[in-house]
């Protein structure tokens, strides 16, 4: 990511161009697609986005993107940023889309005015150790989507690749938390399904939400290919495994309680009370 003093460049940097940007329209439909690092969000939106229906499902509340966000608001005179992305993402069938990994949670809930008016639609995949290795090796490369150049060759490292597996099964573990908590039964995808079929998940995403596609215009849009390159070291997954069975047998797998989010459960616990509040009132 850059620096708060640098401007937005290069692949990474096009997500904040006024090219795809959207006529300012009124939100009548909001969507929230809740995610985990490498499970195929970032494919998933732009093919949303290339229907014309759903606005530009971007990852909007990343730290690092926030700060551009924050930038384009403030050149633009405007005084609240979600308000602001809002008003230039939002599509011209008034549906807006953001993608928010778990971490982002906080964020969403202290910026959203009215986080339960979304539609929330999670997706998962189901080999995680699969989506732990595209997360350590995206680490290593600095190449997070298809058309990004590699920084610097990927090695295999058991630990970097467990300490992934850990967080991305914390993470869908915290989405399903907080459905439960909001009392929400969202439509749950599945990453290899719709790698299979996506226009059968694009059309239950429709059907989950409300959107006709035929009051969308497809918008000129770039569209990344699946990332499938391995370790030159071999395949990273097999190794892993061998290797988790191997510390099972010598005992010598570090295996650490699991640790609330320090800043997440003082802010939920406080908007749960409130939103219990306004519905008893």
């Amino acid at each position: 990511m850059p620096s708060d003093d640098a401007r937005p460049t290069g692949l990474w940097g096009r997500q904040f161009e006024p090219t795809y940007d959207f006529t300012p329209t009124p939100v009548t439909t909001r969507i929230a697609f809740c995610t985990t690092p490498r499970c195929g969000s970032h494919m998933l939106g732009h093919r949303l986005h290339a229907t014309g229906g759903f606005g530009y499902p971007l990852e909007y509340l990343n730290p690092g993107n926030l700060r551009m966000w924050m930038r384009r608001a403030q050149e633009g005179g405007a005084a609240d940023t979600l308000d602001f992305i809002k008003s230039v993402r939002t599509g011209p069938n008034g549906v807006f889309a953001i993608k928010l990994h778990f971490e982002h949670l906080p964020a969403f809930l202290r910026e959203e005015p009215d986080p339960l008016s979304y539609h929330y639609i999670p997706l998962v995949r189901r080999d995680l150790v699969a989506q732990a290795v595209s997360f350590a090796r995206a680490q290593q490369t600095g190449a997070w989507i298809s058309d990004m150049p590699e920084r610097q060759p990927a090695i295999y490292d058991f630990d970097l690749i467990h300490a992934k597996a850990r967080a991305i099964g914390e993470g869908n573990a915290g989405w399903d938390a907080y459905f439960a908590g909001i009392g929400a039964s969202p439509l749950r995808l599945i990453y290899e399904d719709v790698v299979q079929d996506p226009e059968a998940a694009v059309a239950a995403i429709c059907a989950a939400t409300g959107v006709d596609l035929a009051d969308g215009t497809p918008p000129e849009t770039f569209t990344p290919t699946r990332q499938t390159k391995l370790s030159a070291s071999g395949d990273w997954k097999t190794r892993y495994k061998e290797d988790y069975r191997q510390r099972v047998v010598d005992g010598r797998l570090q295996v650490a309680p699991l640790a609330a989010s320090p800043g997440l459960r003082p802010r939920f616990v406080s908007w749960a009370r409130n939103k219990v509040s306004e519905i008893r009132r």
